[in-house]
């Protein structure tokens, strides 16, 4: 499981600090600024005050229900959508949740010290929370939002000059060059994946492996014990082989209760489920 969470770490890292912003509630400079653009639409007369418990009702919906129509419900009024664009926070003006930036701190400290089997100071929990919170309160020269791996590693490394200067120059530049190439890796991957022909020729498959995947298929969706392979032999077929595995390893994190691996188990799950229904979709009669 580990060498399958490394593989991915520096997709998955900057998807997790991306998702920081999912959780942000606008900083006090941001809601005075929504207050005035709301009053001057005339969209709002009461209170900043009240209009902060409104604001705070409308962050506190997940991310995909922050939509105009929600906001336009909060003040009974509908707004234009030039200043609904108001309402997108970035880390200069969002305020992220403390305890999911801790965490996520903790789990790429873990994933770098049992991954990449790293044991410089320069991977310290405390080092990636200052990293991390450099990236969530950016200066004026440093970007707001969209954080790519690069960003990371530069604000990484100021960081650790900041609080060691170059004493640990010749570490932090292997480490970061080691984890450069697995994300430049991870990304070809992913490009001859997206490039591959969309015409895939049918697979034959039994009666006995269509019922294994539609069997997985729901254990999936409802969250249910995974079923065995039916025959002692195992799969022969590379697809069915491949479901095979990323079954087992939804196995080892499916009733995980630890906050760093539920994302990770539920992009498992989707992983699942897509493969099943193309394997079903693809099935030659």
């Amino acid at each position: 499981m580990i060498q399958d969470l490394w593989h991915t770490f520096p997709r998955t890292l900057v998807e997790r600090i991306n998702s920081l912003l999912d959780e942000a509630e606008p900083s006090p400079a941001k809601a005075f600024q929504l207050y005035k653009s709301c009053q001057s639409e005339n969209l709002w007369s009461d209170t900043f005050e009240k209009f902060q418990k409104k604001l705070n009702l409308f962050y506190q919906l997940p991310k995909h229900d922050r939509k105009k129509s929600a906001m336009d419900k909060v003040l009974d009024a509908p707004m234009s959508s030039v200043t609904f664009e108001e309402f997108h926070l970035n880390f200069r003006n969002g305020l992220v949740d403390n305890r999911s930036l801790t965490s996520l701190a903790s789990w790429t400290h873990h994933l770098l010290r049992v991954g990449g089997k790293y044991t410089s100071l320069v991977i310290a929990e405390d080092v990636i929370t200052k990293t991390l919170n450099y990236i969530t309160h950016p200066p004026l020269f440093e970007k707001s939002s969209n954080i790519d791996f690069d960003d990371f590693c530069e604000a990484w490394k100021k960081t650790v000059f900041k609080l060691y200067g170059r004493n640990h120059d010749a570490e932090m530049t292997r480490i970061v060059g080691e984890l450069r190439m697995l994300s430049a890796q991870l990304t070809q991957e992913e490009s001859e994946h997206r490039d591959r022909p969309l015409l895939i020729p049918g697979i034959y498959l039994t009666q006995t492996e269509i019922d294994w995947t539609m069997a997985v298929m729901e254990a999936a969706e409802e969250n249910l014990e995974m079923p065995k392979y039916p025959l002692s032999r195992g799969p022969q077929k590379p697809r069915l082989i491949e479901l095979l595995r990323v079954v087992q390893l939804f196995k080892i994190v499916q009733n995980t209760k630890l906050p760093e691996f539920v994302q990770h188990r539920e992009r498992i799950r989707a992983t699942i489920l897509d493969r099943c229904q193309r394997l079903l979709a693809d099935k030659a009669s």
